[in-house]
């Protein structure tokens, strides 16, 4: 759980270019959301607070909802009124998602929406055991991330290659924020009643605010861990290299490295981190939000970002019922027709060069 963004993603002044600028607006796009996505007084609230952070992390099945709202401030000086239109779609993105998921039996269905700047799309995620697989949006078709990740000279990799990350990275993370955490930063709030899915639930808050100097250097310490991880790294560049665009546009390295780059003219304020813990002592609600400013090199470059991500947690360690479709030639894309059913704001980011 922490906030950070891309300096310097936007047009160049001397030659401004389209495709170049959409390429890192979008990976602007992907460290924010990758970012919030690998995050998450007095007397005793911190210590009550690791617990629950410990217990909801050994939960094994059950479901999660989430739903997010990013909003990026662009530097427009200098720019076509068709560079302008291009970024108009990433000034207002929304999201949500809802997951079912069995750890133990290695299945998931998780269901995402996306929402650029009023352009909608929904994409569905399969994971059936050593099977993956996502609908496309638009298209309705489905793509085997499977055999996308597994390239044509190996054999077929047991389920837990498939992991992202490997568990001793993720543990990482996990006690890096925790010890980041001090006495003061945590305080008890109101025990408060909450409407969830599960009914009424009585919870206890713990809220959380760092400064600038906090987050930044969570996030050093994030992608110090993840530029370690050789099982990260090799899934996400192949991803990226076999599937969507050419090695040396993007790569996992190129991303953190840019990420880190523009922390020393950014500003991380009003960061504000709520958890909601059960009488059971899991974690049933968290929100996450921030604010950011930054000073851009180049036209059409990030000046500003307001993020707020809300998760929820129940049916917590109850049995779960999945219902997998069935892929067929049909309703399944090869690598090569998903160039031709991307949406048209990914296409210069995720094709393929001929």
């Amino acid at each position: 759980m922490g906030p950070e963004k891309i300096l310097g993603a936007g047009y160049n002044k001397e030659k401004p270019t389209g495709g170049s600028a959409m390429k890192r607006v979008c990976l602007v796009v992907i460290g924010v959301l990758l970012a919030a996505l690998l995050a998450g007084c007095t007397g005793d609230s911190l210590e009550s607070y690791k617990k629950a952070v410990q217990k909801t992390e050994e939960i094994t099945k059950g479901q999660v909802s989430g739903d997010f709202t990013l909003a990026l401030d662009f530097d427009l000086t200098g720019l076509e009124e068709a560079q302008i239109k291009d970024l108009e779609y990433f000034k207002n993105i929304k999201g949500s998602f809802q997951a079912t998921y069995d750890r133990e039996a290695e299945k998931t269905i998780c269901r995402n929406y996306l929402n650029l700047n009023g352009l909608g799309f929904d994409t569905d995620f399969y994971r059936n055991g050593r099977e993956m697989f996502i609908k496309m949006p638009i298209a309705g078709k489905y793509i085997r991330l499977d055999e996308m990740m597994e390239g044509k000279e190996t054999k077929p990799p047991g389920t837990a290659e498939f992991d992202f990350v490997s568990p001793e990275t993720g543990d990482t993370l996990h006690q890096t924020w925790l010890a980041l955490i001090r006495q003061e930063d945590v305080f008890t709030g109101k025990s408060m009643i909450l409407t969830t899915p599960d009914g009424e639930v009585k919870t206890t808050r713990y809220g959380i605010k760092l400064t600038d100097a906090q987050i930044k250097a969570l996030i050093n310490d994030t992608f110090a861990a993840l530029s370690g991880d050789e099982k990260l790294k090799s899934n996400f560049d192949r991803l990226i290299e076999q599937n969507f665009a050419s090695q040396d546009e993007i790569t996992f390295d190129r991303l953190s490295g840019e990420i880190k780059k523009s922390l020393a003219s950014c500003r991380i304020e009003n960061f504000q981190y709520d958890a909601y813990v059960d009488i059971d002592g899991y974690i049933v609600n968290e929100i996450i939000s921030f604010e950011a400013k930054f000073t851009p090199d180049q036209a059409g470059g990030v000046t500003g970002i307001r993020y707020r991500l809300e998760t929820k947690n129940w049916d917590i360690n109850q049995e779960q019922e999945f219902k997998f479709p069935v892929l067929t030639k049909e309703n399944t894309l090869d690598p090569e027709e998903m160039d031709r059913n991307l949406p048209f704001v990914f296409k210069d980011l995720f094709q393929k060069k001929s």
